[in-house]
């Protein structure tokens, strides 16, 4: 039997005792330390061994992350074929848990992550066409397994039509470019979401056209629009404003920073065959906005908000947390009598918890009580033990009484 040494691209090495103690209760990472700096960036897998225990890991080597540095495989230590048999099944299964989903939209996430045991890899699928998006330079090493598992196999076995597939780099905050791997990556592409259909632009980095997180959250507010005057702030290229007048919404108003979102907005509009009259378009700074809503007297049943983390010209927006102190009291006289906000941050940098504690307190200062919390669900999965996962967070406020009646 080979050693580690004689094993290509897997290394044996060290981790800190407060890391094997994450490891063992579920956490996925290995973060920067004294321990850390010592691994090889040449090494795709790493072993150790917790000497205090005796269990064994096997750990994938990350070398582009500045604070994750490590992410847990497996218990055991395994070499580089049982790597790809593990790998294979991984993707398989993340794939069936979601077939349920194929008839109702065509952006479903594949696989997420941590959550699906692929810890820095997540698959999302845009009609025909499948984005492997990486969080860990690691995964390009594996590129030319990845494709024929999922084109050849999965998606052969699940009855999947494809017509091509793409690599996009997501280590940074960065634009992120979109690398062909087979077939040729349409410019524009009509994407299905329940009833409703998109313009999406692989081309064009983080802004594709749509963020299909945001899908499972939709279709639970199904029955809360009929009839409502609704209010989309950083409205993007406007699935909170489509999807509510989808549902029966009467009016609705966006506002967004960017003329180039507001424009695909209306061009969503356009091709759904929506009449262009029930919807209102304001481009600009959001508190402006809403102050001249105010002033105009303008009164709204719902309200959406869900700010980005960066703004249209790519630099770090003031965080959303701060923003929601100034935004309450304004959402507190455009609502209705009994209006409801639904307020979300996205997110790994603030937990849950703190989310929730920060925002009750500004809730309560402005009169709006909160009725629950929101997260994602179907195709987007949670690991248990692992709370940065949970990036995106909601919770919904009603002003006045809160019956409840449209949740």
């Amino acid at each position: 039997m080979k050693t580690v040494k004689q094993i290509p691209h897997i290394s044996e090495v060290e981790l800190h005792p407060a890391s094997y103690k994450h490891l063992a209760n579920g956490h996925p990472w290995v973060i920067k330390d004294n321990f850390t700096e010592k691994f090889r960036a040449k090494d795709r897998l790493l072993w150790t061994t917790d000497k205090k225990t005796g269990k064994e890991f096997t750990l994938l080597n990350d070398t582009s992350h500045p604070k994750i540095k490590a992410r847990f495989w497996s218990s055991g230590h395994i070499d580089l074929d049982q790597f790809m048999i593990d790998l294979r099944n991984r993707l398989r299964n993340a794939f069936n848990k979601r077939t349920d989903f194929f008839a109702q939209r065509e952006d479903i996430f594949l696989s997420v992550g941590e959550a699906d045991r692929l810890s820095g890899l997540s698959i999302l699928k845009l009609a025909d066409g499948i984005i492997i998006q990486s969080y860990s330079k690691l995964w390009k090493k594996f590129q030319k397994e990845i494709v024929p598992i999922i084109r050849d196999e999965i998606a052969v076995d699940l009855q999947m039509e494809l017509s091509w597939i793409a690599w996009q780099d997501r280590e940074t905050e960065a634009q992120s470019k979109m690398s062909p791997l087979w077939g040729k990556v349409p410019d524009e592409l009509m994407v299905r979401e329940f009833n409703t259909q998109y313009m999406i632009r692989p081309h064009q980095g983080h802004d594709l056209g749509i963020y299909p997180d945001m899908a499972s959250i939709r279709k639970r507010f199904s029955h809360s629009f009929e009839g409502m005057r609704v209010l989309n702030l950083y409205s993007y290229t406007g699935g909170w404003s489509l999807y509510p007048y989808s549902r029966g919404a009467s009016f609705v108003t966006s506002v967004d920073l960017s003329p180039k979102y507001m424009e695909w907005l209306k061009e969503n509009i356009t091709i759904n065959d929506y009449d262009m009259n029930d919807f209102a378009f304001k481009v600009g700074d959001v508190f402006q906005s809403l102050n001249q809503l105010i002033e105009a007297q303008e009164k709204f049943d719902f309200i959406l908000c869900d700010p980005p983390s960066f703004s249209s010209d790519g630099k770090k927006t003031t965080t959303s947390l701060k923003n929601y102190e100034r935004l309450l009291p304004l959402f507190q006289k455009l609502l209705t009598s009994e209006g409801q906000a639904l307020l979300f941050t996205n997110t790994h940098s603030v937990s849950k918890q703190k989310f929730e504690v920060t925002m009750n307190g500004f809730a309560q200062k402005a009169r709006l009580r909160k009725l629950k919390s929101v997260t994602p669900s179907e195709d987007i999965r949670s690991l248990e033990g692992f709370p940065e996962g949970d990036y995106l967070k909601g919770i919904l406020y009603q002003k006045g009484n809160a019956t409840g009646h449209r949740v």
